[in-house]
């Protein structure tokens, strides 16, 4: 494995997520708010901003012109945490929800139809293969 088969491996995967990107363009949220809704999906509701930032390693001032717009759709809601009244937590509301479910469906319907018409059935078991792989390397801490 040289440096240059990584590199070159690092740009196909990019391109890749690039391009479900530009798929999500196609939805009438933001990317922003897609990523926001994901973290608070993937985190688990009553997340706090503060690990909202860190996770999607934002600005705490982007976050919270973001979470107000979001607040102002009815996609989450803020409420005090019940120990500690200094801090909020974050829950994903129907609307929220419905808004992630209907983005991810918009990109797996073009990986799909991507993978079907472009790919042979043993390409496609590779492809699957080589995503579980490179989530084990994302879970790298």
């Amino acid at each position: 494995m040289s440096t240059r088969d990584v590199s070159i491996l690092r740009n196909q995967l990019t391109s890749l997520s690039r391009r479900l990107r530009q798929e999500s363009r196609n939805t009438p949220q933001s990317w922003a708010k897609m990523l926001i809704l994901s973290a608070i999906d993937r985190l688990g509701d009553g997340v706090t901003p503060s690990e909202l930032a860190g996770a999607e390693q934002m600005q705490s001032s982007n976050l919270a012109t973001l979470l107000r717009v979001m607040e102002d759709e009815h996609f989450i809601q803020r409420l005090p945490d019940k120990k500690d009244r200094r801090k909020v937590r974050i829950t994903l509301l129907p609307a929220g929800k419905a808004a992630l479910a209907y983005n991810r469906r918009v990109r797996d319907k073009w990986l799909s139809e991507a993978m079907h018409h472009q790919l042979t059935p043993d390409e496609q078991d590779i492809l699957f293969k080589a995503g579980e792989i490179a989530a084990r390397l994302a879970a790298i801490k």
